[in-house]
């Protein structure tokens, strides 16, 4: 049994490292060998039998690993995929896949030349309800979105560490809190062809976008507009889609479906849904070749990214911006 289960090391142990620690302890797909992290306090959540490392060429120089999960702050994820591909190893990286489209791409390129695959986080879509919104909106011609997406993030305030320095982490409100939602849409109803975006800055910090306004072009017409921010007090995901007098609302507690006013549909969320263990499980469903895995692969978090770049150029130029193209290439991993 356990050579058949996925040797896998983490890099970034802490913080939300820690839920993938765990998550991966307890999966039977997984095998966690060993975990990285250059603050030994965060070495303290591996679990028992798992190696400890301080240098991450170190951990790869000493273990096959078959896959590194990789959760650190965006302008580390391209050094540390490249360093996976020189080993043979997969990649699994948290959100956002780098912190610039140049930088996604390059991680594109270096996994493809190694033959190896890579896959991007984001674990809303795991839930149940979600899932389920997926399969209603299949079958309707969604014409308008709106979406709300806020939180309350409080060391933007005080000390917000890397995220504080734009060459570090591409910004914040669009490719860190936006991903949420452009994953969202993305994998629910597919990517724009154009984006207009508007932010604001904080005061104390006018390296760090803190509130963006958003507004998505559809090729087939629908147009999505969205409000995101990390520095409002109420924790809150609303989606809703309309088709002509149908519409959908998304948001945590569930789904409703309504015909005009009247409600058609409710699905409530799953209480304590493991969506860390749910996001591994089509991981682990992926590398093992499954075309029904949806978790978000390497080419469609480019096309996330891209919708990113658009967003951040749109609003320094008070332009609607075209989201660039981009041809999977023939061959490779």
């Amino acid at each position: 049994m356990d050579a058949e289960r996925i040797r896998v090391g983490v890099i970034g142990c802490g913080g939300m490292g820690a839920h993938h620690v765990r998550t991966l302890a307890d999966h039977p797909a997984f095998e966690l060998v060993a975990g990285c992290d250059i603050h030994q306090e965060a070495l303290a959540h591996l679990p028992p039998g798992a190696a400890h490392y301080q240098d991450a060429e170190a951990m790869f120089e000493r273990h096959r690993l078959d896959l590194v999960s990789l959760i650190l702050p965006n302008h580390l994820y391209e050094p540390m995929v490249k360093l996976a591909c020189v080993y043979g190893a997969d990649v699994f990286t948290e959100k956002p896949f780098g912190h610039s489209l140049a930088s996604c791409r390059a991680m594109i390129g270096a996994l493809r030349a190694a033959g190896r695959r890579g896959w991007v986080g984001g674990q809303r879509k795991y839930a149940s309800h979600v899932r389920t919104a997926r399969d209603i909106l299949c079958s309707m011609h969604v014409e308008f979105i709106h979406g709300l997406f806020t939180y309350f993030w409080a060391p933007a305030f005080a000390d917000p560490g890397w995220r504080g320095d734009r060459a570090k982490s591409g910004g914040v409100a669009v490719i860190d809190s936006g991903w949420h939602v452009l994953d969202l849409l993305s994998w629910l109803v597919g990517d724009p062809d154009t984006a207009f975006c508007q932010l604001s800055h904080l005061r104390s910090r006018p390296d760090m976008d803190d509130k963006a306004a958003i507004q998505l072009h559809y090729r087939w017409g629908a147009v999505a507009s969205l409000v995101i921010s990390y520095t409002l007090p109420r924790s809150q995901l609303e989606l809703t889609f309309a088709s002509g007098g149908e519409s959908l609302h998304l948001n945590y507690d569930g789904l409703a479906l309504f015909d005009g006013p009247k409600e058609t549909l409710r699905v409530p969320a799953e209480k304590d849904e493991p969506l860390f263990r749910l996001m591994y499980d089509e991981v682990a469903k992926a590398r093992a070749g499954d075309l029904s895995a949806w978790v978000t692969d390497i080419y469609r978090a480019e096309r996330i990214m891209a919708v990113v770049d658009a967003c951040y150029d749109s609003a320094r130029t008070l332009r609607k911006r075209r989201v660039e193209p981009f041809r999977r290439p023939r061959g490779g991993a």
